[in-house]
Formats: C-alpha cells, structure tokens, sequence
C-alpha cells in the first residue's frame, strides 16, 4: 500500500487488499477509498458486520444518516460500494450472496439527503447580491458574485486570472477561451476591484487592513504573495477566499463555490424561462436552450439529472 495513513477502517484485511488490486487496475482519487470506508466504520461497529453485507434498509439508514447535501457524491459512493460488495461476493465474503448496493437508483438516494441542508444549499440572486452589499471588499464581492454569474474554470483560474483588458463592453474573454456575458453590477464591481488598493479583514475582529499589490489582474494580491507559483496553488488561494467568504455568513457548514455556481444555473434557467415564455423544464428540455447556461458555466448538464436535483426551485 504505500505510505498510506493508518486510520481505522472495520475488518481491515480484507478492504486494504480490495483498495490494492483496484489501484493496480484503475487510477482513483488518492485515499478517496480509505475516507469512505472510515466514513462506514462506526455503522459497521454498530451492525458488526461488513458493509458488504448490509441488507438494503440498512445501506438506506447508513445513508440518511450521514446527512449528505448532494447527490452527486452519494451517486459516487454508491457505486464504489457496489463494487467492492461484487468484489466480495466473489471472494466468498457475502452471506447472502447479494449485492443491495446496485439496488439503488438515482431516485432513491435522493431521498437520503438532507434536504433541510439542501434547501439552504441553494440561494437567489437576491440573497447573494444582499452578501455582495455587506462584504467591505469589492475583490471577496468580485469573487462571490463571479462565482454566481459562471466564473470557475480548473483551479478557479476564470476568476484569478481575469484582467481587465479581457472585457468588452459586457462580454468577458476568459483565459479558458470562454466568452460569457456579465452583470452591470458585477462589471460595477470589477471597476472597484481595480481602483482599491486595500484589503480589509472579514475575519476576527475586522479591524486588520493590508495593501493590495497591482500585477494586472482583477484580484489584486498581498505585497508578500509569491508569484513563482502553480496554477494549483493560486487557485487555492481564491478557494481559501471563498471559505472565508462563506464563514462571514456562517453558511460554510453546507454551501460551497459548486452550491453557490449551481444557485447561479437555477436563476439563469428561471430567468430565461420567464422571458421566453415557456417552464422551467421545458427550458431543460430544449438542447438549444441549455447550450446557454453551459456556455454561461463552462460545464456540461445533464438535463435529466439536473431537473431531478433542482426541480423544486426551479
């Protein structure tokens, strides 16, 4: 195994040499496995048994109790499970020789998330444009409503590496080739970002300030930043951002830069939807007319699944 993290995982043995003749086949996230099957060690404790032999009421207890806000990562999960149960089902491990894992579809474990924490995951442009009012620095309000209007991109490099010679009119050229619309507020905003020359402190007391250092982007940078950097670690940097940003309004328990981008994708559809005159599934539905919000975020959507997720707000 490597220089693997020892943390405790229920009946050890037999999951680590699941973990090691899976990575010799197919690369998967770095110790992705190891946190799922710490995740099921307490349940499992609790039934004394493996979770490859949980029956299905008890995969669907396990998962509502683990209060999941999205159904994305408990698609993913599920379908690990299911193949680590198969895996065990063919080394004799399995009593009853059946696999309750691939039982459960899409619509079923929708049913597990929280969906009071869902509710709060999704917020209108309303809420956040009541945000943008209270931060004191138009770079946090630059990023929060960026985020929201379909500025991402690998490593968050749309909003880190913007500048201001990339916007026309309303109309952003991005370093990723993109070419995306903005908001007159959030163009009022990138005008600020560029004319501030300090940064005021949204955590602790909120007294602290620093300079901010002009090297020709939208977010400017602290005097000490080192520039000799990866795209990786700049992108961490607006993602620490982002975690400060949700902490200020004590929402980074359940939001986060993909909540918020998917609050975004739900106005946008709403508000298209209205002007053209048609529902918002109907919107959904039309090939041409989702080309807009995936050219808008850079990201492709599966119309089914995203209708499914999002029906109730849209």
């Amino acid at each position: 195994m490597g220089n693997i993290e020892r943390i405790y995982i229920f009946n050890e043995i037999t999951k680590r040499q699941y973990i090691k003749e899976k990575n010799e086949k197919e690369i998967i996230s770095d110790y992705y496995l190891e946190r799922r099957f710490k995740q099921t060690a307490k349940y499992e404790n609790e039934l004394k048994k493996d979770l490859s032999n949980f029956t299905y009421d008890e995969i669907i207890n396990f998962y509502k109790r683990l209060n999941s806000t999205s159904l994305d990562s408990l698609f993913v999960m599920n379908s690990h499970f299911t193949m680590y149960t198969d895996w065990c089902i063919q080394k004799g491990l399995v009593r009853d020789n059946k696999n309750y894992f691939s039982k459960l579809k899409r619509e079923v474990l929708k049913e597990c998330l929280n969906k009071d924490l869902t509710k709060k995951r999704i917020v209108t442009r309303g809420i956040v444009l009541k945000w943008v009012n209270e931060l004191p620095n138009p770079k946090d309000q630059f990023i929060l409503l960026g985020l929201f209007e379909g500025l991402k991109g690998k490593d968050f490099c749309e909003l880190s590496q913007l500048r201001q010679g990339d916007i026309s009119g309303n109309v952003a050229t991005l370093c990723t080739g993109r070419k995306i619309k903005l908001s007159a507020t959030l163009l009022k905003i990138i005008n600020d970002c560029i004319t501030e020359d300090r940064y005021y402190s949204i955590s602790g007391r909120g007294v602290k300030t620093m300079p901010l250092v002009d090297r020709g982007f939208i977010v400017k940078d602290y005097p000490n930043a080192r520039t000799d950097v990866s795209e990786f670690q700049v992108g961490r940097k607006i993602y620490t951002g982002i975690s400060r940003i949700l902490k200020y309004f004590d929402v980074l328990d359940y939001m986060s830069a993909y909540s918020i981008a998917d609050s975004g994708k739900i106005h946008m559809i709403k508000e298209r939807s209205k002007i053209i005159g048609i529902s918002a599934r109907d919107f959904l539905k039309d090939e041409n007319h989702i080309k807009e919000i995936e050219m808008q975020y850079g990201i492709r959507i599966s119309r089914s699944v995203f209708y499914m997720k999002y029906k109730e707000y849209l």
